[in-house]
């Protein structure tokens, strides 16, 4: 496992018990149900919920992180990116929803709270609503840290949100501090129609940007290109690339956003930019 996310889990759980043992039990006070504001409204979910549902990636990415092991968790392909394999292991898994049909499925699984993307599942919103109280991200992965805190809210942990987000700003410090701040870097992938770069409002600008890289979008003005290509693929430089090329994984540089995904990220600039 890398050791950032161990250490990252390791400290959400030192933080949990910590407020145990302050005797202050928070728990007693999320007991209650919360509304929640969320793109598709307010929701009226349980103080904690002991069996969530998450139907993205970045949900559960987030859910993990905070210290909860949802009771089913929508990936596509039934297929976890590299970075969640560890943490997410041992949770079930099912194919994401599509279609109203799949919304049988979902209530078999008797979900006290259900958190999806308003990208994704928005559609379903209402039919997922008759099952679970439903929370609906904002679709974006330029929007991670506001879905995190929002995924917080819904589990009753947002002190938890809170402390990851610091943690994260803390790792950012120490990136900050280990790359050349006028560093050119850009974030590619490879497409049938040629090289397709992140913008500055992907989830890759937010993380570079965080990191005081100096992001570009063309290839022959960056000193290092990072190919985000499937996991065991080829990092075969493409044509007009003059600055270095390092393959990373596309499923933690061109995913859908969350903690986990970002302190993984981080690891690959960071070792990336000291090759």
């Amino acid at each position: 496992m890398r050791p950032l996310i161990l250490l990252l889990l390791a400290a959400s759980a030192v933080s949990v018990l910590g407020c145990q043992e302050s005797g202050f039990d928070e728990r007693k006070e999320t007991a209650r149900p919360l509304k929640v504001q969320h793109v598709l409204g307010e929701t009226k979910v349980p103080g904690q919920a002991e069996a969530p549902l998450t139907l993205t990636v970045d949900s559960l990415d987030d859910t993990v992180a905070l210290g909860v092991r949802p009771v089913r968790a929508a990936v596509p392909g039934l297929r976890l990116p590299g970075y969640l394999r560890e943490p997410a292991s041992g949770i079930a898994l099912m194919e994401p929803v599509r279609e109203r049909s799949d919304l049988p499925a979902v209530e078999a699984i008797h979900p006290d709270l259900i958190v999806g993307s308003d990208s994704g599942q928005g559609r379903f919103f209402e039919g997922l609503s008759a099952i679970a109280p439903t929370v609906m991200t904002e679709g974006g992965s330029g929007q991670w840290k506001l879905n995190l805190r929002l995924v917080g809210e819904a589990l009753g942990r947002t002190n938890e949100a809170e402390a990851l987000l610091t943690r994260y700003d803390r790792w950012v410090a120490a990136a900050r501090r280990s790359v050349q701040p006028n560093t050119r870097v850009a974030v590619a992938r490879q497409t049938e129609a040629g090289l397709r770069f992140a913008t500055r409002e992907s989830f890759a600008g937010t993380l570079l940007a965080d990191a005081g890289v100096k992001q570009v979008e063309r290839p022959g003005s960056a000193d290092l290109v990072l190919i985000a290509a499937p996991a065991g693929g080829s990092a075969a430089r493409p044509a007009g690339i003059r600055g270095r090329v390092a393959r990373v994984d596309a499923a933690t540089w061109w995913g859908p956003g969350g903690i986990l995904q970002a302190q993984a990220a981080l690891e690959d600039l960071q070792g990336a930019v000291h090759r």
